[in-house]
């Protein structure tokens, strides 16, 4: 990631994009990256936390949408972990695909 102190917005809808969908978001970045992340798990945990804290979802397992925006639509079963005032988790599940292999060496 470049060095910046732009703050890349995540837009979320309590809505999805499709009838399957609970909620729908946007994680839009700054150049010289991609305009947009098709799916953001970490983004999409906070949101979690916060919109179940804050009573905006009615129960802590729905399903998240995001990158239809981009012709790469994703979904995720998720899951909060406590009540809305002890919040001691967030399960983010559904189907991956392995879009890059390497090695590190440290």
């Amino acid at each position: 990631m470049p060095d910046t102190d732009v703050i890349v917005p995540f837009l979320v809808t309590l809505r999805g994009a499709t009838s399957a969908g609970d909620t729908y978001a946007r994680l839009l970045l700054t150049p010289p990256m991609p305009a947009e992340d098709p799916f953001t798990g970490s983004a999409t945990g906070a949101m979690s936390s916060y919109i179940w804290a804050k009573g905006l979802i009615e129960k802590p397992s729905f399903i998240a949408e995001q990158g239809h925006n981009v012709g790469q639509p994703g979904q995720a079963m998720v899951t909060v972990l406590g009540p809305p005032q002890a919040i001691c988790g967030v399960r983010i599940s559904w189907q991956a695909y392995v879009t890059m292999l390497g090695k590190l060496n440290l």
